[in-house]
């Protein structure tokens, strides 16, 4: 795939991206304004695009570059959508309110798997610079 189509889908998945989360922390400060299904299909809907994006950034670049844009991605854009929409989806699936509290454990599991990604990918040696002799 050339880069210039991935750009172009990039972009045209982005827009939609930046809309779904606007209306997801729209969603957080006032909770009256969508139903629970709603808010459980945006933060899917918010998982997948990032998703998307992060794979099309990533694509054709060294591990060092891949490890950085994953670690980024899944603490801004992925962990907190997914783990809320997780916990809520158990808590219908259980009939019981409590059970949406499964968000409290996916939620720091997430997000230490993205900082685990990031600091791999700052502190990792990249093989394709050339040794410089002293």
């Amino acid at each position: 795939m050339s880069k210039s189509i991935r750009v172009a889908i990039s972009i045209f998945l982005f827009i939609p991206l930046v809309f779904l989360i606007i209306n997801w922390i729209r969603n957080l400060i006032d909770p009256s304004s969508f139903t629970l299904e709603a808010k459980m299909y945006l933060g899917y809907l918010i998982t997948l695009l990032s998703v998307a994006i992060a794979y099309l950034f990533s694509v054709g670049k060294d591990k060092k570059r891949k490890c950085q844009i994953w670690g980024v991605a899944i603490i801004l854009v992925i962990s907190a959508p997914l783990s809320y929409s997780i916990g809520f989806s158990y808590a219908i699936l259980e009939g019981s309110g409590f059970a949406a509290l499964l968000m409290l454990y996916v939620f720091p599991f997430l997000f230490l798997t993205g900082v685990i990604l990031l600091l791999i990918g700052i502190f990792i040696k990249d093989k394709t610079r050339p040794i410089q002799d002293r």
